[in-house]
């Protein structure tokens, strides 16, 4: 009995061991490598290893529990994914490869904006406001946040769209942004969507009100006496009319 257990462990420590890159087996599962597909690609690997570069599917399917029959859509399925290629003499696993040394050195993306930032709802809102004021929050300004969320039960990404009209008009205060808020609440504004769809309905009453203004006067005498703001300012609130935030500051104030 002892003997024949000898000659089992000689034959295991001769018969080889299969190189495997470690990290293959730390990341298959990132490179989106199901469990069926990595034991798969081992066994092209041992084959490899013993000298046989294109192994049949009844030859994969004696080492695998999968049936033959499924192994020819399982190679085409990992070569559509670019794994693998299949040549007319051997099955070339470089694809493995180049994808695993994408994984280890990934492209550097580009610098989000300012604006990219705030729309990102995976990042902390805490975090959000530190980036855009260039500083840490005090304690104080952490329980504005706070008391936006939990008592007055402001959605996040409502404030987080109050922080950007406060960015967009160049407004880094918590008081621009609570007066926001405020507002929104006032008249009734929930979401997102029920905001858009308030910003469409003033936007659409802008346009009459312009062009009201801007219909010639009978008259000189007339349009001298209505037009009493001087110039400078005229010009100022033209300006403004092409900004489609211009009107919004407005109903809002300004500091």
């Amino acid at each position: 009995m002892a003997q024949r257990q000898d000659d089992a462990l000689t034959v295991l420590l001769t018969s080889g061991f299969l190189a495997v890159p470690s990290l293959l087996l730390k990341l298959y599962k990132q490179l989106g490598l199901s469990d069926e597909e990595m034991m798969l690609i081992l066994h092209l690997l041992q084959f490899r290893q013993e000298g046989i570069e294109f192994p049949t599917p009844a030859q994969i399917g004696e080492r695998m529990m999968v049936h033959a029959d499924m192994l020819p859509s399982m190679l085409l399925t990992l070569q559509r994914a670019g794994f693998l290629e299949i040549g007319e003499e051997q099955i070339d696993l470089r694809p493995l490869y180049r994808k695993l040394s994408d994984v280890l050195q990934p492209k550097p993306q580009p610098a989000a904006s300012s604006l990219d930032l705030l729309e990102k709802k995976e990042q902390n809102l805490f975090s959000v406001f530190e980036q855009e004021f260039g500083r840490p929050l005090s304690p104080l300004e952490c329980e504005m946040i706070i008391k936006w969320l939990d008592e007055d039960r402001h959605r996040e990404d409502l404030v987080r769209e109050a922080l950007r009209e406060a960015v967009l008009s160049g407004k880094f205060n918590f008081k621009y942004i609570d007066r926001i808020l405020f507002e929104w609440q006032k008249i009734n504004i929930r979401t997102l969507q029920e905001l858009q769809v308030h910003r469409e309905q003033f936007r659409n009453r802008t346009p009459g009100s312009r062009q009201r203004q801007a219909q010639p006067a009978r008259s000189s005498a007339p349009s001298q006496a209505r037009n009493t703001q001087p110039q400078g300012a005229q010009a100022e609130a033209e300006d403004g009319q092409e900004n489609k935030y211009d009107a919004f500051y407005r109903m809002y104030g300004r500091e």
